[in-house]
């Protein structure tokens, strides 16, 4: 048995002025059924869902808030708990709440807050926070034809793995969205969203080439670790490296195209199978970019032999105006459909009439 039980659990929204109103009540889910076997419990989860989907909580909002908010409180502890400890000898009510100091943040809250401070501070453009902080639909969504739409999938990770058809779909609708939506994606394991990123992260940079941009830059977040490291892993061994001139890496000494952001703790045990900050600092030294750059050019003078005298300059201008004549013809492929179903429609509409 517990030596307190606390049964009513309290969200609560703080203000700038500090004032506190509090905004969703529940019991604690360890004091429900289901539960392991001996376990101490007043109620079932059953009894609360039942409860609180008849007599939902009602805005809080004026100076009688906490009275109303501590009524339905009540309210709610008599019909799913029949009034608990009423009855129970072994507790008896102390007649208010308590607070519970929160310990010291760890290292994964300061990081956090260290963030909060510096858009605070600096106050950046966030599209993404602000969608997911107050999500507004976006006018004028696309309609369902971007799916056919092969210019909109202009980079792959493998040619042995094509992909499905809804894998497809996830794409045309990643290329169309505005920055800070959200394209949620979801299945169990083995339906292929691991190629899928790969092919997205794949087009994303294919287009920033055709424009002349710089790369973006692709965040795998998750909640554990393994997760992330799935991803790293096969953005090391499932790009495909091609044949013929073009293929593989030109730059020496990279054997993969993410990188580990461990924590503190743990970066000298990243680093023995995975590229860290510090592989990308060894990277960043005045000798491996001078072998960087001749074993590029090497490579260069394999793909474009007629390319007289190359250096960076043209050689990346020469892959553009390459890359630009495939995607061109990705252009023409969607021409084409239009027409033909331009076509058909007007067809059907002629033998109709």
């Amino acid at each position: 048995m517990p030596d307190v039980v606390a049964p009513v659990v309290t969200e609560a929204m703080v203000d700038r002025d500090g004032q506190i109103t509090p905004m969703r009540n529940a019991l604690a889910r360890d004091l429900l059924t289901p539960l392991p076997s001996g376990e101490f419990a007043i109620s079932s989860v059953e009894a609360l869902d039942t409860f609180l989907t008849e007599t939902p909580l009602p805005e809080m909002a004026g100076d009688g808030a906490w009275q109303a908010y501590l009524g339905h409180c009540r309210k709610m502890v008599d019909a799913v708990a029949g009034g608990w400890p009423r009855g129970d000898g072994d507790y008896q009510p102390i007649g208010s709440g308590f607070l519970q100091l929160a310990e010291d943040a760890n290292a994964t809250v300061r990081g956090i807050l260290d963030l909060y401070d510096k858009l605070l501070d600096e106050k950046p453009e966030t599209p993404l926070l602000k969608q997911i902080a107050q999500p507004r639909e976006a006018p004028g969504k696309p309609g369902h034809r971007i799916e056919q739409e092969f210019a909109r999938r202009l980079g792959h990770s493998n040619p042995d793995s094509p992909l499905a058809e809804h894998q497809r779909q996830v794409l045309s609708w990643l290329d169309a969205s505005a920055p800070g939506e959200v394209v949620a994606v979801n299945g169990p394991p083995g339906t292929g969203k691991t190629t899928l990123l790969l092919s997205a992260v794949a087009g994303l940079w294919v287009r920033a080439a055709l424009r002349d941009e710089d790369p973006p830059v692709i965040v795998a977040a998750s909640s554990n670790n393994q997760a992330v490291t799935n991803i790293i892993d096969a953005f090391g061994k499932d790009f495909a490296a091609g044949e013929g001139p073009f293929a593989g890496r030109w730059l020496p000494e990279i054997e993969s195209y993410g990188m580990f952001l461990a924590s503190h703790s743990r970066r000298q045990e990243a680093a023995r199978r995975y590229q860290t900050e510090d592989f990308q600092a060894e990277r960043e030294t005045v000798a491996y970019v001078q072998r960087a750059k001749d074993a590029y050019l090497q490579a260069a003078r394999s793909a474009f032999p007629d390319l007289a005298n190359p250096d960076l300059a043209s050689v990346v201008a020469a892959l553009r105006v390459r890359m630009a004549g495939e995607a061109d013809k990705l252009t023409k492929l969607d021409q084409a459909h239009n027409a033909l179903r331009a076509a058909s429609i007007a067809q059907e509409t002629s033998l109709g009439a």
